[in-house]
């Protein structure tokens, strides 16, 4: 009876460890980056290149007369691996002052010399919503706490709607934590008005577990784009007074393994998860970017194949119309 229970136990304990170690081999698709003046061509697209992401839609923080110039030579020294998202932040966007007239009409500015191009872009990049202000060497912003039934927020959905693309959201429900209700009622009127469109919160919206059932349970078209969804309270202290402390954390402590709630919901929910890290500064792209995907990979491994395949590429190919191959292995 010793000799049965001791091998029960090692082959408990082997199987656990299999199944831990279990790693996402198939097409990973990073659908929201972005590529700022702080990096350069060559390091953004060495980093693209050894780090395993098949396909990075890109956005950009740079001049728009050097959008083309830096795109075309990003997809020439990848060969191939990125798509273009439409900037949504230029032209004082990001101003919670500038003007609305301005701000909209560059997004159009940035999607006729798209097309004129021939740029062949598969979307826009985020939409700003709310955005905590920030403190910090590379970033100083004032803020900004909008909602979904503004003017600049619906004119800048419409465009994007238009273009028969998906529409990324940046809100920030922790954050902004008195303005979370108005905020999720306000996603359930867009999701219902829009009911065969696509809309992405980019980093989970911030979003708590219950609210993410409760958006799953309301709507079908509202989904959440991963980027930024693994803070540790440490990480968090260290930011505060600097730049958003809202974050949420997919994952168990300091490991590499989604906590079961969250693997729960993903495999009951697959169409709702988009895989993204949305790398913006250059410490992103250089020291972060292998951990990330190597984090992810290992996390969409404890997935259902079915479930880590969606989330990784098939989703994004749906949404985005990428018309790309998805491998799950």
């Amino acid at each position: 009876m010793k000799t049965l229970s001791l091998i029960l136990f090692l082959l408990t304990i082997s199987c656990s460890s299999s199944h831990a170690e279990e790693i996402y081999k198939g097409t990973l698709v990073d659908a929201h980056s972005q590529k700022g003046s702080l990096i350069s061509v060559e390091e953004i697209s060495a980093a693209i290149n050894a780090n395993g992401v098949n396909y990075t839609l890109l956005s950009f923080r740079i001049s728009p007369s050097k959008i083309k110039e830096e795109l075309l030579a990003i997809n020439k020294l990848t060969d191939g691996k990125v798509r273009y998202l439409i900037p949504t932040k230029l032209g004082g966007f990001h101003h919670v002052n500038s003007s609305d007239d301005k701000a909209i009409e560059t997004i159009k500015e940035l999607h006729r010399a798209a097309v004129s191009g021939n740029l062949n872009h598969v979307g826009f990049g985020e939409i700003l919503v709310q955005h905590a202000p920030h403190n910090h060497t590379k970033l100083k912003y004032e803020g900004m706490n909008l909602n979904l039934e503004s003017q600049r927020i619906k004119r800048a959905i419409n465009v994007v709607l238009n273009d028969d693309k998906p529409v990324i959201l940046h809100v920030e429900l922790n954050d902004y934590e008195s303005d979370s209700k108005r905020i999720l009622e306000q996603l359930i009127s867009l999701s219902d008005r829009n009911p065969d469109r696509n809309f992405l919160l980019i980093h989970m919206g911030q979003i708590d577990f219950t609210e993410a059932e409760f958006l799953i349970k309301n709507t079908k078209n509202i989904h959440f784009l991963t980027s930024h969804s693994d803070y540790s309270k440490k990480r968090l202290r260290e930011l505060s007074g600097k730049a958003q402390t809202g974050w949420i954390n997919l994952f168990k402590k300091n490991t590499n393994i989604l906590k079961k709630k969250w693997q729960r919901l993903m495999n009951e929910n697959p169409k709702r998860f988009v895989f993204a890290l949305d790398n913006v500064f250059d410490g992103h792209w250089l020291y972060k970017y292998k951990g990330q995907v190597s984090k992810w990979r290992k996390a969409l491994g404890s997935l259902d194949k079915k479930s880590a395949s969606l989330i990784a590429c098939g989703n994004s190919n749906e949404y985005f119309k990428l018309d790309i191959e998805c491998l799950s292995e």
